[in-house]
């Protein structure tokens, strides 16, 4: 039966055993990885929001020149 299964699902079934509960392969730096991705986007979200407050601090400087010009 198993040679059937092998023949139907060809290289399916090293990921069969996974999707039934099965063991999942460990990587050793797993969670090692995790960190640094969670590191990295940690990084990176307070950039973007570095930039987001640059930005509108611009804004508003053009804003208030704008009002400036309008009432003087």
């Amino acid at each position: 039966m198993d040679f059937v299964m092998k023949q139907a699902l060809g290289g399916a079934t090293k990921d069969m055993g996974k999707m039934l509960g099965g063991e999942e392969e460990k990587d050793p730096d797993a969670q090692k990885k995790e960190e640094e991705r969670q590191e990295a986007l940690r990084q990176q979200e307070e950039e973007r929001k570095a930039k987001h407050a640059r930005m509108e601090a611009e804004r508003e400087k053009v804003r208030q020149q704008i009002r400036d010009k309008v009432s003087a």
